[in-house]
């Protein structure tokens, strides 16, 4: 295998991988590229960083979107960097650089192996006129030194040279994650481009006309850019209207490519209307009489196709061989990146290129733009892009009350998911089926419409309030929306309902409100999902949300507290983990049960999910070290997290080789059931983890192993089932496999543990985690398996209270959700037909 081979490593640090692609060399920096990968395609879940020979550390934090790696298969989220760091003394080939995810290096490379090149700056000249120069660079000379290098200059036919400034950031370019926020652009307004010629000793009349044009970094040249008569046209600020020109020479292209069908001189994002507007001017006559055709516009990082309107306008400049155009590109996305082309399929696809100088118009300067060109003013709006201009626009009212037929509609909670989007809440009455669509918009955002993530719920208040005014035969005239949006800045939201007739109102959003586990519970709260619909619901519209939600809530927790009862030993065999919420009093009764064969070689570590309970279990713990003489730690957290974050909690805390998961009802019968789980790892190396066999208190089983089996009537997902649960024990049969075993009692080494991460908390409060954990440790190739000789009771859910509202049973269901998005490869479903609900 070769070193490049050897440099791409896989399946490592918790599933990351990720390789160093290029280095190149500048006189005091080096510039390198590549990517992290973290589980399944996605964003790098733990911390990336480079190390270098002299043992320090560079962190990389921004990652960018790398269509390749889709393409290939690698990555769907942005994983791809671009670090620059010193240039070590000596040869810089001859070093190597270790790119580590977390703790773990996930690969070590020669800078000699990568074929390193040397640094060019990148840059481009966006805009040259008397009143404006505009543009951008990236050289780390600029940062990294030496002086010479960082210098950057606009050179005039060759000849002549200005000293430019940098001075505005541009976190459009991906070269912005290795500039860590410097500055890369330069925007210059009329007074900074007078005084700065006036410094060179020249005129402003350079600025303007026939000349040639290019930046040099360094005294390195970035790019070239030729005045009016070789590129069809001079450079026109942003938001004016050409002013007539002579007739355009033929455009001077490479030899071998193809001559462009037409220029985009303009182009701009309006938020109000929803899309992009492009002007320029297209060859021939084809676009006469056109209204819309299919259009593709591409960017640096998105590439948008659909049917625009389109118009033709009349261009003196351009008129022996062309006309105008102006097209309207409906999209929900503001920032793609840089523009680098747009085609129009008329009678044949014309790609249209991006004109030297174009730049993205401020939305005020754009639409008077677009009206003047169009006479939008004293038209009426019978063309498709003329009723796109006419359209209302948001003004921050609600103006349901004045569209031709009755719509109600209210949003009552609006709940942010970050990471996933926003869920809303309310009730929608439509009583003449008015309504096509109805969508969010943010800034620079538009949603998809509502009706594709919408469920409803039954609201009779509603009914009976316009029983009436309208002949309603349903009470389900409530919802829960779900708007997907990975990102979405912060800000005023509103809705637009667009009806069948054409016509639009707005309807004001309340601010988000907050998150945590009572989000989630009124999220849940009133849905009944019937069998046929759990599985679509949960994908579009429940799962996501509530995952992001559950992963908020986490993120912000506290630090837990630790108190210690008596003295604990100092090398533990095993650590105890049993989390609290509800029946605390539960410690009492597993002391007194555990102290009559004694825990000397052993941690208990107790786990207060309950924070109001604090000073209650602290005193009790006191009593029950005074009355039993058990030691024992208590974790204390700050807010209520659920099962799989408060035993991670605990595992954090803990000190012994082995982990014992268990429940506080759960209470030993065999004395040498933790004897018997722990001996069974210590003799047998392919088992990861062992299980206690459960009993309820009458003595017929509650686990003796778990297998799983796919319930129709809860999604047809897979749960796990308990064989023989309620029947009289057998006689035992010792060590057993099984496919799972619960964590009510379960028994692994501590290092097993900590590498799995513990439970995984992408399962909510508490459900699955244990069958999740169970399966990533078979994956690893070691087995699951009960010892029918280390026997407990197990009141099972007594430590949780009573039962909640339902949102509880739809909490299960999203957990099922989850679990069989994982896992759901490994058990089949019984019949390949997925279009028919089989329930039994």
């Amino acid at each position: 295998m070769s070193a490049a081979q050897s440099a791409i490593l896989s399946a490592s640090a918790e599933g990351h991988r990720g390789r160093i692609e290029a280095v190149e060399i500048g006189t005091r920096f080096l510039l390198v590229s590549g990517w992290v990968a973290g589980p399944q395609g996605g964003a790098p879940g733990v911390a990336i960083a480079l190390d270098l020979p002299d043992g320090s550390t560079r962190p990389i934090t921004r990652f960018l979107r790398r269509k390749d790696l889709a393409q290939r298969g690698i990555a769907t989220e942005p994983c791809g960097f671009l670090l620059d760091l010193p240039r070590p003394e000596g040869d810089a080939e001859a070093i190597a650089l270790t790119l580590r995810a977390g703790e773990a290096p996930l690969l070590s490379q020669r800078i000699a192996e990568l074929a390193p090149r040397h640094f060019r700056p990148r840059g481009h000249l966006d805009h040259v006129s008397p009143e404006r120069l505009a543009g951008w660079v990236f050289d780390p000379a600029q940062w990294h030194g030496p002086e010479e290098e960082a210098l950057l200059e606009l050179v005039v036919d060759g000849t002549e040279r200005i000293t430019l400034p940098l001075n505005a950031t541009r976190p459009d370019l991906p070269f912005s994650g290795a500039a860590a926020g410097r500055r890369l652009g330069f925007e210059l307004g009329l007074q900074e481009v007078a005084r700065l010629v006036h410094a060179a000793g020249l005129e402003r009349t350079l600025l303007e006309g026939e000349h040639e044009y290019a930046l040099l970094a360094g005294g390195q040249r970035i790019g070239l850019l030729q005045g009016s008569s070789a590129r069809r046209g001079r450079i026109i600020p942003r938001g004016t209207r050409p002013a007539e020109a002579p007739a355009p020479a033929p455009v001077q292209t490479a030899p071998g490519k193809p001559e462009p069908d037409g220029f985009v001189d303009w182009h701009g994002y309006s938020k109000a209307l929803g899309g992009w507007f492009f002007g320029g001017w297209v060859r021939g006559e084809t676009l006469k009489g056109v209204e819309t055709c299919r259009a593709v516009a591409r960017f640096e990082d998105a590439a948008i196709e659909v049917e625009a309107p389109v118009s033709g306008y009349p261009r003196p400049d351009v008129e022996s061989i062309g006309i105008g155009y102006i097209a309207f590109v409906p999209s929900a996305s503001g920032d793609p990146g840089l523009l680098q082309g747009l085609e129009l399929s008329l009678e044949a696809e014309r790609k249209i290129s991006p004109s030297l100088g174009t730049g993205r118009m401020k939305e005020a300067e754009l639409l008077a733009l677009v009206r003047t060109l169009l006479g939008a003013e004293t038209r009426k709006p019978r063309t498709p892009l003329l009723k796109v201009l006419a359209q209302p626009s948001y003004q921050g009212e609600d103006t349901l009350a004045k569209l031709p037929v009755p719509v109600h509609l209210e949003v009552d909670a609006v709940l942010a998911a970050p990471g996933a989007g926003l869920v809303l809440q309310g009730w929608c009455l439509d009583p003449n089926r008015a309504i096509a669509a109805i969508r969010l918009r943010a800034r620079g955002f538009l949603s998809a419409p509502l009706a594709e993530r919408w469920i409803a719920t039954d609201r009779p208040d509603i009914r009976d309030a316009f029983a009436d005014r309208y002949t309603l035969d349903h009470a389900r005239h409530g919802y829960l929306a779900y708007v997907e949006a990975s990102t979405l800045e912060s800000g005023e939201m509103h809705l637009e309902i667009e009806l069948e007739s054409g016509e639009t109102g707005f309807k004001p959003l309340p601010a988000p409100g907050g998150g945590g586990a009572a989000a989630i519970r009124k999220l849940l709260g009133g849905i009944q999902l019937a069998p046929d619909e759990v599985v679509d619901r949960c994908d579009r519209v429940l799962g996501p949300p509530v995952v992001a939600l559950n992963r908020q809530r986490l993120a912000t927790a506290g630090r837990p507290s630790v108190v210690e009862v008596g003295t604990l030993p100092e090398r533990p065999r095993c650590s105890i983990i049993i989390p609290l919420y509800g029946r605390i009093d539960y410690l009492m009764y597993q002391c007194a049960l555990l102290s009559e064969h004694g825990l000397a070689a052993d941690e208990l570590v107790y786990v207060l999910d309950d924070p109001p309970k604090k000073q209650a279990l602290m005193d009790l713990a006191q009593s029950a070290y005074r009355r039993f003489g058990i030691p024992m730690k208590l974790v204390l957290l700050p807010e209520n997290r659920g099962y799989a974050p408060a035993n991670n909690a605990g595992l954090a805390e803990c000190r012994g080789e082995y982990i014992c998961y268990l429940n506080s009802d759960v209470m030993p019968q065999e004395p040498r059931w933790l004897d018997l789980l722990i001996g069974a790892l210590e003799e047998d190396a392919t088992l990861g983890i062992t299980g206690g066999f459960l009993t309820f208190e009458d003595g017929t089983i509650q686990h003796a192993g778990m297998t799983f089996k796919r319930l129709p009537q809860l999604g047809n997902f897979p749960y796990a089932m308990h064989p023989g649960k309620g029947r009289k024990r057998a006689p035992s049969r010792g060590l057993k496999r099984a496919e799972a075993v619960t964590g009510a009692c379960m028994v692994l080494r501590r290092d097993l543990a900590a590498e799995l991460g513990g439970f995984d908390t992408d399962y909510v409060i508490g459900d699955f985690e244990d069958a999740d954990l169970c399966l990533r440790i078979r994956a690893k190739g070691l087995d699951c398996a009960v010892h029918e000789d280390a026997v407990l009771w197990h009141l099972e859910r007594q430590s949780q209270g009573t039962p909640g509202n339902f949102w509880r049973h739809n909490l299960t269901l999203i957990n099922g959700w989850t679990f069989a998005r994982r896992w759901g490869h490994c058990f089949p479903a019984a019949s390949a037909d997925t279009t028919v609900l089989r329930l039994a």
